[in-house]
């Protein structure tokens, strides 16, 4: 078929990470590919062998993926990551993003990534560092968590943190004893609500605050 493209298999290398093919296509361009034993296997391409453009892009593409993923179980290893900290890490290996972003829903979906789990630990260090609801959800976002997943999870799970207790501690720890003085009162608002605090749970806090600095002092 006129101006079809075609490979052929001129060599192919028996290496101990695999098998690469030497191929050169009839428009006289040449491609070296590193596949996996398993992969060459699958395969079944003998040197000398000719296979048409379809069958290459096919071989390329899975072996693409393959490589991929075989980089981020390497990764995981390592450590814990999500979806977006695991698709950087492959993209600074070279791979496309979309590529990156299949193997990272590959990884989600066989159990290797838990964003649940790892939202559910974070939110806990969160709690501990008393931050407030808002800050919490933006820093999970910050980290690369799905918005609606995070709202999802905060909404199910934090409900019967008490966040003006949470408050009222931070309060009690960095501003006690609370000032009159509006620019401090200024400095103090700015700091809780950079924690992630609304409103009402300010006021709330400050009213536990001051509640329980007065049964100290009777």
């Amino acid at each position: 078929m006129e101006n079809e493209i075609y490979y052929k298999v001129e060599k192919i290398k028996k290496t101990p990470a695999g098998r690469i093919f030497c191929i050169k296509s009839n428009m006289g361009t040449v491609f070296e590919m590193l596949v996996s034993n398993e992969q060459y296997e699958r395969f079944d391409i003998e040197e000398g062998e000719i296979i048409y453009d379809k069958h290459f892009l096919e071989i390329r593409e899975e072996m693409l993926f393959d490589n991929a993923r075989r980089a981020a179980f390497s990764i995981l290893s390592c450590g814990e990551n999500n979806k977006k900290a695991l698709v950087t890490k492959l993209q600074a290996r070279g791979y496309s993003y979309e590529l990156c972003k299949n193997v990272a829903i590959y990884m989600e979906h066989r159990g290797y990534i838990d964003e649940k789990k790892q939202i559910k630990l974070l939110c806990q260090n969160y709690l501990k560092k008393k931050y407030g609801k808002l800050k919490i959800i933006n820093e999970l976002v910050a980290h690369g968590y799905q918005r609606e997943d995070v709202q999802e999870f905060v909404k199910k799970n934090l409900e019967k943190v008490n966040f003006a207790q949470n408050c009222a501690y931070i309060i009690e720890n960095k501003f006690m004893p609370l000032s009159g003085n509006s620019d401090d009162v200024k400095k103090m608002m700015g700091a809780l609500l950079r924690y992630g605090y609304n409103i009402g749970e300010i006021k709330e806090g400050i009213k536990i605050a001051i509640d329980r600095s007065k049964g100290q002092d009777e």
